[in-house]
């Protein structure tokens, strides 16, 4: 809820202290605070923070009273008491000067040469003017015991002294005799109920701190025993026979309290540095513990010994959350019901590198500032002396923190939407990601698509707005902010009026006339419906409690309003499609319905009251209301066939200090109709039911979405320390399976790591904050400059968490799988459903497999039945493997199954990056020999599918295992293993230099041969076997070394295995070129380490590299990198043609005649080109004419190559060449008349420039090929 942010500021004081600083309070309004050291009080502002007045005390009346200790104001700020040392209280007033000169404002903001001062029609000044006040020693009372605790109540103040005495003072310096007590005729027991109960005496000691709720009925009490006691004065007890004041249970080192008016928690501070939190139990009469604040031994070891006690803890204003400090220094925030929202006793918060010196250092005194964006706090140094080694001097420092916190502490209205949104004093945090940029028009509707929430469950960027300084000058604070559906529309209110502001346009709308900004002052929320901005807020010129609705698109003005008026305060306010829901202090809820009118030129609201429902007998207090919603839940679901699209307002649920009651429609009695209306009248509630407890937040939806009904349908609650409970509708399959008494939802509680400040439904993610620290050096000025601190720097985060695998646990924990697999279908489509597969896999593993205890019923083996229907069950398994300890891998697959099996089913599959990963799990599981077959299996696999890096990484997996230990048992214990996240980086570039200095651009320059390269034809053949250990042979280079230097044996295994592996990649290289994959060729020897392409080509010219088929190969090969096939030129075509004609024989004639009794020639076209053509080779060797050479852009060589049908001595492998003796067109079956068209010859220079360009391929094609 609260985060700290930016620099803590050291204010200034006075040098001329003699004193150190003792305690620090704040008046009821927070715009005043008082600072006390042992003879002076001083009087401040709250901002700026600046000194206002000042008082010291003689030193006589040091003498005769004591030292000032704490103080205590008035509840209207007109006066002050101050307690002594010495069991004195003294009275101060607080008065306008009005002798001072421009009193009412006392500092003056100056902007350039122009300074001004504006006057409010009350006659203060505005928000940044500070009045000029005084302090008069008014009187003073003496008391028999000294003080050990005070406090204000009502227009009394209520002090405790050492003889257990509680005496009630009026404000004029007399005391309320009727109203105090001794302690010793309290009478306490375990539980209001019993009968036995038993007077205080001195054995249990005086109070130590003391705190009065009237909403809770009574006064809290710490005593100096360490225990805590809850009192009931004499004047609020209904049974003076029952006990007067109950005992906190288990609890006996107290040192500190603090009340939480609104959730009507008492928490106390214990000496063993932890809190505890306590609540009464209305139906037994006890103190019953609800959470203890103790922050986790595995972040923050040994607390008690580093921080001490807990020293002091505050409430902030709204109750949201409590500041906690401890004795030795550093301090923690925590939600209300115990969630751990910042600690300072690690990290960059630590001043020094050690972590000896905590920060902050010990706190005396602490109060929050207004609206809580401040936490003012005198803290304590001690250090040692210069000139002495053992003396110490206490130097005190007035510290001042900022914070933000979440719209959800005063407008829980926001917690409908899905965006994270802060509010500081001057700054608003919105998680918009990439939505700003989005055009206006875009944003009218009011819901959030899914692509939207993608971006906002990735964006980890603020969108971070200034507020308008025109509104902020005037109206510092802001109290209240409310942001649209959409995300684009924001809306603050201060002190007085409101403001809003559209990311789209980046403009702020004031209202034109100050006067009508100055006359309402918003007391109950504001919330966005549509184009609206709803306001409940109170009329300073009618003096009465309005709802008000502003266009936004309208200028700010009274003219463009709709006003309600309200019988009495309005304190919070709520919509649910086009309903209003309106909470007041008379404890009625009240719906509204709201329809737009698009009027010209500006649109209108109608608002019309359509339900008023008493509350009364249900909340304690209305300020105990912490949260208003009206959803469409009901305990029992309905089926998916009958949902409906539009929902009905079917339940009112209301969070009373924690307690979440929902008031159902009572459909048992009959529907009556409006008069003069077709529409029904609103059905009435039900007496409520408790749905949960200990709630601080919770969400609903009010669209729907028919493929995640379980989420849409749910309702999410944000429980502190308890995690997060989720209501989950079950749905059944069939109308037939609906029974009656099968549960229709079922309540899910899982923790979280984050604390929620939003959630995606449909996304199922959870969106929060947090805060972090960075250090700087600092000089103190108490030290003159010498001595330098790391001064941390809060820096504001954003968080997000997955949450579905959590439910899915939960789920089949309860035997509800079908359920939870009816809720894991209709996520698959999310990006990252895998990663929560594995986290429900790798959480029940990790807490099944190491616990101590004996797990009758485990739930692994329905966990991972549960991820097998899915087609992620493989890539779930390993990759939660090699994330798991491998002690844990046993007790994995003694339920999943035998990994071999897994493996094989990935090479079926063609997961060849799975099984890789399963290949390092067979490492550590079985025996060498068999990662070694498994390897070869997967080699085979990866060189065949032209996975080149991943056969890389296989040949070099291969060469790591030692032959020696092949029979070796497994590495159970050793996890030393390839890095199987390489398997998964970017492919190298095509063509990267080789090793060894051979480059595919200079075939030419081979520097040496391969040291291993096999002779035997027969033995480069033969395909090892899997299941036995191939018998390699030794190459001739091998055996000359061996002669030269004798190898012991495993430099021999060494040398067989590298065979080995070579016969694999060389019969892999020879299947490529035997099949003419010239290309696949290049990228094997370019991304395969020590593959000597030319050495090993040279060996295979007259075996592999063969040619039979000339023609095919070409052709294959052009089909292979897309290159235009060859192109006979015009002006070629005509020489061969005169030629042919002139030289022709009977041998070219038969020829010719070979050729057409030919069958594979049988289905070759006969061209006949009427015009200058040209002819291209065709499959089957036949030629086929091309347009006329107008319309060609490219020409080729003039090579002439067909398959060798009649091979003689003198023909060569492949070629046939161009004599006088052979007829080409003969060859080619070029029939027909052929002497047209001879006198249209095209220019040289435009035949050369059209071959040229016709034969040229792809860019890629050719940068392979060169």
């Amino acid at each position: 809820m609260y985060f700290p942010i930016g620099w803590p500021k050291y204010l200034r004081q006075p040098q001329s202290d003699s004193f150190q600083l003792q305690h620090i309070s704040c008046s009821c309004d927070r715009m005043f605070f008082s600072i006390l050291s042992e003879d002076t009080l001083s009087v401040w502002y709250c901002k700026p923070a600046v000194q206002i007045v000042r008082y010291t005390e003689s030193q006589r009346n040091l003498d005769e009273f004591g030292f000032f200790c704490c103080a205590e104001w008035k509840p209207d700020s007109s006066a002050i008491a101050v307690v002594t040392s010495k069991g004195c209280i003294v009275f101060f007033l607080v008065e306008l000067d009005v002798s001072v000169a421009n009193h009412q404002c006392l500092y003056v903001t100056q902007e350039g040469r122009n300074q001004s001062f504006r006057r409010e029609n009350n006659g203060t000044g505005d928000g940044d003017s500070i009045p000029a006040i005084k302090l008069m020693r008014k009187c003073e009372i003496q008391l028999d015991y000294n003080i050990t605790s005070c406090l204000c109540i009502r227009d009394e103040l209520a002090v405790s002294t050492e003889n257990r005495m509680l005496i009630r003072i009026r404000w004029n310096g007399t005391r309320n005799e009727k109203s105090s007590f001794h302690l010793q005729d309290i009478s306490v027991a375990a539980d209001f109920q019993q009968s036995r109960a038993c007077s205080l005496s001195d054995v249990d000691g005086h109070v130590v701190q003391m705190e009065y709720s009237p909403i809770i009925g009574g006064y809290i009490m710490v005593m100096s025993t360490g225990r805590a006691i809850f009192i009931v004065p004499p004047s609020n007890r209904r049974d003076e026979n029952a006990a007067a004041g109950i005992w906190a249970p288990d609890l006996m080192d107290a040192s500190c309290l603090a009340i939480n008016h609104r959730y009507r928690l008492m928490t106390f501070g214990c000496k063993s540095g932890i809190g505890v939190a306590y609540v009464i139990n209305e139906l037994e009469g006890t103190l019953e513990a609800t959470h203890r604040l103790q922050v986790s031994s595995k972040d923050y070891a040994d607390i008690s010994r580093a921080a001490g006690s807990v020293r002091c803890m505050k409430w902030t204003p709204d109750g949201t959350a409590l500041a906690m400090f401890w004795e030795k220094g550093g301090f923690s925030l925590w939600s209300v019901f115990g969630s751990l929202l910042v600690c300072t006793l690690g990290g960059d918060y630590s001043l020094t590198k050690n972590g000896s010196k905590l920060f902050p250092s010990t706190v005396k005194s602490m109060e929050w500032g207004l609206e809580g964006y401040q936490l003012w706090m005198i803290c304590s140094d001690k250090e040692e002396d210069q000139q002495g080694m053992f003396q110490s001097v206490e130097t005190t420092h007035l510290i001042q923190l900022q914070f933000v916190k979440s719209a959800l502490t005063v407008n829980p209205c926001m917690s409908n939407h899905e965006h994270v949104f802060l509010q500081g004093e001057d700054k608003l945090y919105i998680n918009i990601g990439q939505l700003s940029s989005v055009s206006k028009s875009s944003h009218e509707g009011s819901s959030t698509s899914s692509a939207e929430s993608h971006i906002l469950a990735g964006s980890r960027h603020w969108q971070v707005i200034p507020i308008s300084h025109s509104y902020l000058a005037n109206n510092w604070p802001i109290r209240y902010a409310a942001i649209d559906r959409a995300g684009q529309c924001v809306a603050v209110a201060g002190k007085t009026g409101l403001a809003h502001y559209a990311l789209f346009n980046r403009k702020w709308k004031l209202f034109g006339n100050e006067t009508q900004e100055r006359d309402l002052v918003v007391s109950g929320g504001m919330v966005w419906w549509k184009d609206f901005i709803c306001i409940a807020c109170y009329n300073i010129i009618g003096q009465r409690d309005e709802i008000r609705c502003y266009p936004r698109s309208s200028k700010l003005d009274n003219t463009f309003v709709n006003i309600s008026k309200m019988p009495s305060q309005v304190l919070l306010l709520n919509t649910f499609r086009d309903i209003l829901i309106v909470f007041c202090m008379d404890s009625h809820v009240m719906l509204y319905s709201m329809e737009r009118k698009n009027t010209q030129p500006n649109s209108t609201l109608e608002v019309t009251k359509i339900q008023e429902v008493a509350l009364n007998n249900y909340i304690p207090h209305p300020v105990c209301v912490t949260g208003v919603a009206l959803t469409s839940l009901r305990t029992e679901s309905v089926s998916t066939k009958s949902q409906q699209t539009t929902k009905e307002a079917e339940s009112l649920l209301l969070n009373v200090a924690g307690k979440l009651l929902m008031f159902q429609r009572d459909r048992s009695g009959p529907k009556i109709k409006e008069k003069g209306e077709q529409k029904f009248r609103l059905l009435p509630f039900c007496p409520p039911s408790v749905v949960a407890t200990n709630v601080e937040n919770l969400w609903t939806v009010s669209r729907t979405s028919v493929g995640k009904l379980q989420l849409t349908e749910a309702l999410w609650l944000g429980c502190g320390s308890h995690g997060m409970k989720v209501w989950l509708p079950l749905f059944p399959r069939s109308e037939s399976d609906a029974h009656n008494f099968i549960s229709k939802r079922i309540m899910l509680p899982f923790r979280v790591d984050i604390y929620p400040l939003a959630v995606l439904f449909e996304e199922a993610v959870i969106l929060g904050a947090a805060s972090d620290a960075m250090t700087m050096k600092y000089t103190s000025p108490s030290q003159g400059g010498q001595q330098l601190y790391d001064l941390p720097y809060s820096v504001l985060e954003r968080t997000s968490q997955i949450y579905l695998h959590h439910i899915l646990r939960q789920l089949l924990r309860r035997n509800l799988g079908v359920h939870a697999l009816d809720l894991a279908q209709c996520c698959t489509e999310l990006s990252y459903f895998p990663h929560v597969l594995e986290l429900l896999l790798h959480e029940v593993l990790e807490a099944e497999a190491t616990s101590k205890e004996p797990i009758p019923d485990p739930l692994l083996p329905r966990v991972v039945a549960f991820i097998q229907e899915f087609p992620e069950f493989l890539q779930t398994v390993v990759h939660c493997a090699r994330k798991t300890e491998v002690a844990l891998w046993p007790y994995l697959f003694s339920t999943i199954g035998n990994p071999k099996d897994l493996f094989e089913e990935c090479l079926i599959s063609r997961r060849l990056e799975t099984a890789a990963s399963y290949l390092i799990i067979l490492q550590n599981l079985e025996k060498p020999m068999v990662s070694r077959q498994h390897a070869t299996l997967l080699l085979d696999a990866a060189l065949e599918t032209g996975q080149w890096e991943l056969a890389q990484d296989l040949v070099r997996f291969l060469k790591a295992i030692d032959p020696s230990e092949a029979d070796a048992p497994p590495p159970l214990t050793q996890f030393n293993l390839v890095n199987a996240g390489g398997y998964c980086n970017a492919s190298p570039p095509i063509t990267p230099p080789d090793r060894d200095g051979f480059t595919f651009s200079n075939v030419s320059n081979v520097s040496r041969m391969r040291s291993a390269s096999v002779t035997s034809t027969e033995a480069l053949r033969d395909v090892p076997k899997l299941k036995e250990k191939p018998k390699l042979t030794h190459t001739k280079s091998d055996n000359q070394v061996s002669l030269k230097r004798p190898s012991p044996k495993p430099r021999d295994d060494t040398n067989a295995d590298q065979v080995y592996i070579d016969q694999i990649l060389n019969r892999h290289a020879r299947k490529l070129l035997s099949s003419n994959r010239l290309r696949d060729l290049g990228y094997f020897a370019a991304n395969i380490e020590n593959f000597h392409l030319v050495a090993w080509m040279k060996n295979e010219r007259l075996r592999s590299a063969k040619v039979e088929d000339f023609v095919g190969a070409l052709r294959d090969i052009h089909n292979q990198f897309e290159w235009p096939m060859p192109v006979l030129s015009f002006s070629t075509y005509q020489q061969l043609k005169f030629k042919t004609l002139s030289t022709s024989s009977l041998a070219s004639l038969s020829l010719l005649d070979d050729d057409l009794q030919n069958p594979g020639f049988s289905n070759s076209t006969v061209l006949k080109p009427a015009s200058p053509q040209h002819t291209t080779l065709q499959a089957g060797g036949t030629l086929k004419s091309l347009p006329s050479q107008e319309s060609f852009q490219n020409f080729s060589d003039d090579v002439m190559l067909q398959p060798q049908h009649i091979k003689t001595e003198d023909s060569s492998l492949a070629t046939v060449e161009v004599s006088d003796s052979s007829s080409m067109i003969g060859d080619f079956e070029f029939l027909g008349d052929i002497t047209s068209g001879t006198n249209d010859s095209p220019s040289p220079d435009l035949d050369l420039l059209s071959q040229e360009i016709n034969t040229k391929g792809p860019l890629q094609s050719d940068l392979e090929l060169r």
